[in-house]
């Protein structure tokens, strides 16, 4: 499909918040217009149940991710893969060249009322709350066969690379104390055993801003306890589609 049909497919000839970013990743993209077009239905789907802004900015990062993956010549991506289970799983499955697939979910941290940030400066608890919670919501979707990658949205991203650090290993060792039971049922877990099963399955984070430009506008932390790490090249793949900077 050219892109203009495609694009009217999509949107059914209608104005749209997203109509702007979908036209510039087509137009500069054959990848993204073949992966948009094997998934069209889908995707028009959710441009049609999807109604309020911050939703609407959800699926962009979803779609955006996409779009970056296949810059890199060596991946192909497949949407929503493994539906049929009960739980959801990964947004993503992302090969590399034939030799390896790996699974990518896409969370948003939506933007605080200001008021509720005032006291707070950059890289303040109430960001490392947030991405805590938003990192342990999301663990009960990762396969335990497969690398899982999770990539963080923020308008702006707030917290260096030694302040994710930090609030990994806070994470990890609070739940090793294993002191808190609504810890654990917070996120569907049964136990502190529940919990570490999953995590053991998150082998990368990935926080990114917006807008994908400066030095830290994408941070990331690598699981050492990762039941499947990315081998090196497909790590090196993955972390150039977000030019980001990795320790």
């Amino acid at each position: 499909m050219l892109t203009d049909e495609l694009l009217n497919y999509l949107f059914d000839g209608k104005p749209h918040l997203l109509t702007a970013p979908m036209k510039s990743w087509l137009t500069s993209s054959r990848r993204f217009t073949g992966f948009v077009t094997s998934f069209r239905d889908k995707i028009r789907k959710k441009l049609r149940v999807t109604q309020d802004r911050e939703t609407l900015y959800d699926l962009q990062l979803e779609l955006e991710t996409a779009f970056l993956l296949l810059e890199e010549r060596t991946l192909s991506v497949i949407y929503e893969p493994e539906q049929n289970r009960q739980v959801r799983s990964p947004d993503f499955a992302v090969t590399f060249t034939t030799s390896l697939t790996f699974m990518v979910e896409v969370t948003r941290l939506r933007a605080l009322p200001r008021e509720a940030t005032l006291s707070f400066d950059n890289g303040s608890p109430i960001e490392a709350e947030r991405l805590t919670d938003a990192i342990c919501s999301k663990l009960g979707q990762f396969l335990s066969n497969r690398s899982n990658i999770l990539i963080v949205g923020m308008d702006e991203v707030s917290l260096s690379q030694s302040d994710l650090q930090a609030v990994m290993l806070r994470l990890q060792q609070r739940a090793e104390r294993n002191v808190d039971p609504v810890f654990w049922k917070r996120y569907g877990f049964r136990d502190r055993a529940g919990f570490f099963q999953h995590y053991h399955r998150l082998s990368e984070v990935l926080v990114r801003g917006s807008q994908l430009q400066g030095e830290q506008s994408t941070i990331g932390w690598i699981n050492p306890q990762a039941k499947q790490p990315l081998p090196g090249k497909v790590r090196t793949a993955l972390h150039r589609s977000h030019t980001c900077n990795v320790q």
